[in-house]
């Protein structure tokens, strides 16, 4: 071991332990013992299934995990502190901080991006081939038959596309209709293994749809009103509603003080004492004299007496005979018809499959009736009339990403073309690959066998916006994190600082003794390169930590907020290579000025300061 290296050392070492570094860590072990039997004890217990409230066993699995990270950390810190200064210790624990979450973060990262990647390989194509804005394929047989016959290919499905409006009987909304050979598309794309609803035969074959009717309401049914106290009259019984003898109660002078009076009996009373007007006498209504049978003037004449004496005086003409008509004969009677089919007369029904967040904004399931509504409709008298195309629920898929689920509903191609008036046509070809990452050399095979006008993209080109924006991200990310490992390198820059101003006078002898300034120099350089190497391998050994313990047991997310039931991981050997470098450079930059400074310093300026 050089003498640079043995004085760095000795100048990091502490001189005596700190008293409360042991209770410090002692208190950490016990956390580090609790978090990790209650980790070990949500691990063996059943999964709950209740989704508003979070299990005990995930609570147990949550807080111990976290127990566990905080008692490792300040069990490391404990430790760290019983051999090196404390303002070394926590200028070290900066940047192992710094470097444990870049890695963490990256990882993150990446594996949120393989996993999206993952997700629209397995539902979309590989390679895309599309004529030029504006234009449709005519006749893609001939195309296909080429393309089949690359040995890269696995798959080729003829699509046909354009914007509609869905409307349920619960909602609408605009998607892009997607027409695909139900045969060819479950080879060129993973559709039949995300059915998450249904069944893909039923898009197959439309006699298997599930017949589910149109949810209505029940009538409702009105409740009998119950009697209320003032509906039911004295008398009659409130429950049979039968009348009962109530004998009115008796008085002095026959008066109850307002109470129940029976009419029969008062009125010819209150009549006797003049309180009331005598009854009236009954009017008696003499019938009508009975008229002559001398003309009214001008009255009511009697059509059977007037109508022979105006043909007798020849106002009108004689009566014609009555004419006679004949019975028609007898029919024989029919042989029995054979009962046509209904369902021979009924249109053929369309089957269309939904995501599962289109599926969730309609409130429609497997078997339920929609309808796809498209601009280009035809030409009336009335004005032009949107097409209208009744279709049924085949089947909900679920791909896992939002716009793929949100945004595309597919029919058959041949239902397509005739709904969006394209007979015949698509507007692109969905090409599906082996190997997903070996594009040059199939690009290239179906780029020769396609014609001129026609533009072949790879998944990279087609996605080439998500991914972008992912990358950036990334950086962004990487960026904010390095300052992180940028402020702990400036605290090594004001540690050595002072350690110089503090040792000026050993500097001083240092060189009195004829010690060089290259040694003085590499002595402060290596104190903050050991600091910041000892803190970037910690961190980056705890990230890679962290990583494995995510990987292997996940955070557990809730399904009904998020897509991903764990949080993806994968860790890049590049990034973390990148992230140690970054981190010791940073370092090493921040103790170039002190090993500067400690070099140019003169004994006697030293030795002043010393004193």
């Amino acid at each position: 071991m050089s003498l640079s290296l043995r004085v760095a050392w000795r100048h990091l070492r502490a001189r005596q332990p700190a008293r409360w570094a042991r209770p410090l860590g002692a208190c950490a072990l016990v956390l580090v013992i609790a978090g990790a039997a209650a980790v070990l004890w949500s691990r063996g217990q059943p999964v709950s299934l209740i989704d508003d409230e979070m299990p005990l066993p995930t609570l147990a699995y949550v807080l111990g995990s976290l127990g566990l990270f905080i008692g490792l950390l300040v069990l490391s810190f404990a430790a760290t502190i019983r051999g090196f200064t404390l303002l070394v210790a926590i200028t070290g624990y900066s940047v192992a901080q710094g470097c444990a979450a870049l890695v963490l973060v990256l990882s993150l990262l990446d594996g949120l991006e393989g996993d999206l990647q993952r997700r629209l390989l397995g539902h979309r194509a590989h390679l895309r081939i599309s004529p030029p804005p504006g234009s449709e394929i005519v006749t893609p047989e001939p195309l296909v038959a080429r393309v089949e016959a690359v040995p890269e290919v696995v798959g080729v499905s003829p699509e046909l596309a354009g914007p509609i409006m869905i409307r349920s009987g619960f909602g609408r909304a605009g998607v892009n209709l997607v027409g695909v050979d139900p045969v060819l598309h479950a080879r060129a794309s993973g559709l039949p293994g995300e059915v998450v609803e249904g069944d893909y035969t039923a898009f197959l074959d439309p006699s298997l749809l599930p017949q589910r009717p149109f949810p209505t309401l029940p009538d409702a049914i009105e409740p009998e009103p119950e009697p209320r106290e003032s509906d039911v009259l004295p008398g009659r019984s409130e429950e049979t509603g039968s009348e009962d003898h109530v004998d009115p109660p008796a008085g002095d002078d026959g008066d109850d003080d307002g109470g129940w009076e029976d009419p029969e009996q008062e009125i010819p009373r209150l009549r006797a004492e003049g309180s009331i007007p005598p009854a009236r006498a009954p009017v008696v209504v003499s019938p009508p004299p009975v008229a002559d049978d001398e003309d009214d003037g001008g009255g009511w004449e009697d059509p059977e007496q007037e109508i022979p004496r105006l043909r007798a005086e020849g106002k009108i003409p004689a009566a014609r005979p009555p004419v006679v008509e004949e019975e028609p004969p007898a029919e024989e009677p029919a042989e029995a018809a054979e009962p046509e089919s209904p369902a021979a007369d009924e249109p053929r029904t369309v089957p269309v499959l939904l995501g599962i967040e289109l599926a969730a904004e309609l409130s429609v399931s497997a078997g339920d009736p929609v309808q796809l509504i498209t601009p280009e409709g035809r030409m009336t008298p009335a004005g032009l009339v949107p097409g209208v195309l009744q279709a049924r629920v085949a089947g909900v898929y679920a791909t896992g990403v939002y716009d793929d689920d949100r945004d595309y509903a597919y029919v058959p191609l041949t239902d397509a073309q005739a709904f969006l008036r394209a007979p015949g046509a698509v507007t692109s070809i969905a090409v599906r690959l082996g190997d997903p990452e070996a594009l040059a050399a199939a690009k290239a095979a179906v780029v020769a066998v396609a014609d001129p006008e026609l533009v072949v993209e790879d998944w990279r080109q087609i996605h080439h916006g998500l991914f972008s924006a992912m990358f950036l991200e990334k950086v962004a990310m990487f960026v904010a994190l390095l300052f992180v490992i940028l402020v702990a390198a400036f605290g090594i820059l004001a540690t050595n600082m002072m350690s110089v101003m503090e040792r000026s006078a050993e500097i001083a002898i240092l060189k009195a003794m004829g010690a060089r300034d290259r040694l003085i120099a590499g002595i402060f350089a290596l104190e903050g390169i050991i600091v910041g190497g000892v803190g970037c391998v910690g961190g980056i050994a705890a990230g890679l930590a962290l990583c494995a313990w995510f990987g292997e047991h996940g955070i557990p997310l809730r399904s009904s907020a998020f897509t991903l039931e764990a949080l993806p991981l994968r860790v890049d050997p590049w990034e973390v290579a990148l992230v140690a470098a970054a981190a010791l450079v940073l370092v090493g930059l921040a103790s170039v000025l002190p090993a500067r400074a400690a070099a140019a310093l003169r004994p006697v300026d030293g030795l002043r300061r010393g004193e």
